[in-house]
């Protein structure tokens, strides 16, 4: 199982985005990304602040503006040795979405 696990790591899968600007020149196995298997996720503690406030009783449809959605979800960040069971080969043409 542990070669399993050191094979099939974050930075070895075709969902793994490298953050370059967060990795050390020494070693090419290590750093942090961004798992794009699933879509980017809303963060809570971004969105509340955001989200207009309505007083009590009121029923009006809170909405927000396309840049605040989009500032306000990430994909899940990642580190290289990271490890999610859900792992496929990079570099694979019909890798599954």
């Amino acid at each position: 199982m542990t070669d399993k696990l050191l094979a099939e790591r974050c930075n070895k899968c075709h969902f793994w985005l490298e953050d370059m600007t967060d990795r050390d020149p020494n070693d090419p196995d290590w750093g942090f990304g961004s798992c794009r298997r699933e879509p980017p996720r809303l963060i809570e503690c971004i969105v509340k602040p955001l989200m207009p406030q309505l007083r009590y009783g009121e029923h009006n449809d809170a909405s927000m503006s396309p840049l605040d959605l989009l500032s306000a979800s990430h994909f899940p960040p990642t580190h290289s040795s990271g490890w999610c069971g859900r792992y496929e080969p990079a570099g694979l043409q019909g890798a599954s979405a």
